[in-house]
């Protein structure tokens, strides 16, 4: 494994090359992206959704600093034992009221929960590309916000670690 500041040496070299226009650093802890502020980090990409939160700090962090924050793996339940967005009765309960899916849902939280979040949310189907972008344009009333920020986050029963090996 590579040194954090190894990486950042290499990525400000090749920066300062034209090689690459910022530097975005993905699965990375707290400790490692304070180290790599001084480095000039433009976006930070980590799971995180609305059941798996356990980023937060880092997301603070980043809106402090200025910095994109991009979760993969947006809705959760990419692996099996990784908690999903779509199992939570809150969120079928919101989509219910919205008129919109659950999947929608946990995507405009995430757009509604700090204004640094980017979304790249991946799929395969027109029809899910056209659902996706239209979470955009979803509000929320102060009731169902702070019902949908209420759902505890969860890391799941599998370690990030483990997804870098699967």
């Amino acid at each position: 494994m590579v040194d954090i500041d190894d990486q950042l040496a290499e990525m400000i070299a090749l920066r300062e090359e034209g090689k690459i226009g910022a530097i975005g650093l993905s699965s990375i802890g707290i400790d490692d992206l304070r180290r790599g502020l001084p480095a000039g980090v433009a976006c930070v990409q980590n799971s995180y959704s609305l059941v798996s939160r356990q980023d937060e700090d880092m997301l603070r962090l980043c809106l402090d600093e200025d910095i994109a924050w991009v979760p993969y793996f947006p809705l959760g339940g990419a692996f099996p034992g990784m908690p999903k967005v779509t199992d939570e009765p809150a969120v079928h309960t919101a989509a219910a009221t919205l008129g919109r899916t659950a999947s929608q849902v946990g995507l405009a939280w995430l757009l509604h929960h700090a204004p640094n979040v980017l979304l790249i949310p991946g799929t395969a189907d027109a029809g899910h590309l056209a659902e996706n972008i239209a979470a955009g344009a979803i509000t929320f009333d102060d009731a169902t916000r702070a019902v949908l920020d209420a759902v505890p986050g969860r890391a799941g029963d599998i370690a990030l670690d483990e997804l870098a090996e699967s």
